[in-house]
C-alpha cells in the first residue's frame, strides 16, 4: 500500500513540473504576435504615403493642361497680310493700309496697335528696330524713346520695346522675330483708357500662316 502511494505521490510531482513547464511555453508564444501586429502598421503607414504622390500626379498634370490651353479670344486672320492672331472682346482687326493693321478698340478707335509683318528676306531686325524708334521721335520729338525693360520677349527668338509719351497717354513700339515672321507693332493708347497690356497681349499671339 506504501508502493501505491509513493507512486501516485511521484506521478502527481512528475505532472505538476511539467505543467509548470508548460506555462512559460505559453506566455512566450503570445507576446511573439507583438511583432506581426506591428509590421501590419508600419505597411498602412507606407501605403497612406502613397497619396502625396498621386496628388503630384495631378498637380503635374493640371500644369501641363494649362501651358497647352489656348489664348483668350477668338482666332483671327488677317487679310492683307499672313499671320493670324487671338482678339479679344472689345476689339476689332481690321486692313488700315496695305501691308498695315490696326487692332482698336471698338468703343474708342484712337486707341489701337498697328500691325507690321515681314519675312527674313524683306527686312532685318536691326532696320525694323530703327524704323520703329523713328516713328516714335516723330510722335514726340521733344523726349527721346526709352526702352521698356520690363517686357517679357521670352517667347521670341529677339525682341525690343520702346515707348514716349504723347498728349493722350502714351506709344509704345515693340519689334519682336518669331519663326521666321518679323513684327512691328505699334502702340497709341489713352490714359483713360489704358488698353497697352490688352494689345501686347494680343500682338504676342500672332502667328505666321505660312510655316
Amino acid at each position: 500500500m506504501k508502493k501505491h502511494l509513493f507512486l501516485l505521490s511521484s506521478v502527481l510531482t512528475v505532472g505538476i513540473i511539467l505543467a509548470a513547464c508548460g506555462s512559460p511555453e505559453t506566455a512566450e508564444e503570445e507576446p511573439g504576435t507583438a511583432p506581426d501586429e506591428a509590421t501590419e502598421e508600419v505597411v498602412e503607414e507606407e501605403t497612406d504615403d502613397s497619396v502625396p504622390a498621386e496628388e503630384t500626379e495631378e498637380e503635374t498634370d493640371a500644369v501641363e493642361n494649362t501651358e497647352t490651353a489656348e489664348p483668350a479670344g477668338t482666332l483671327t486672320q488677317s487679310d492683307e497680310q499672313t499671320y493670324e492672331l487671338y482678339v479679344l472682346d472689345g476689339y476689332e482687326l481690321t486692313a488700315e493700309e496695305p501691308r498695315k493693321d490696326a487692332l482698336y478698340a471698338a468703343d474708342n478707335s484712337a486707341v489701337f496697335m498697328r500691325i507690321e509683318t515681314f519675312t527674313p528676306e524683306e527686312t532685318d531686325f536691326a532696320a525694323a528696330e530703327e524704323s520703329m524708334i523713328q516713328t516714335l521721335q516723330a510722335v514726340n520729338p521733344e523726349q527721346e524713346p526709352a526702352e521698356v525693360t520690363d517686357f517679357d520677349g521670352a517667347d521670341f527668338d529677339q525682341s525690343i520695346a520702346y515707348e514716349v509719351p504723347s498728349t493722350e497717354g502714351t506709344v509704345t513700339g515693340i519689334v519682336f522675330e518669331k519663326e521666321e515672321l518679323l513684327v512691328r507693332l505699334t502702340i497709341f493708347d489713352d490714359s483713360t483708357v489704358n488698353a497697352t497690356d490688352d494689345l501686347i497681349a494680343m500682338g504676342k499671339t500672332i502667328e505666321s500662316l505660312e510655316q
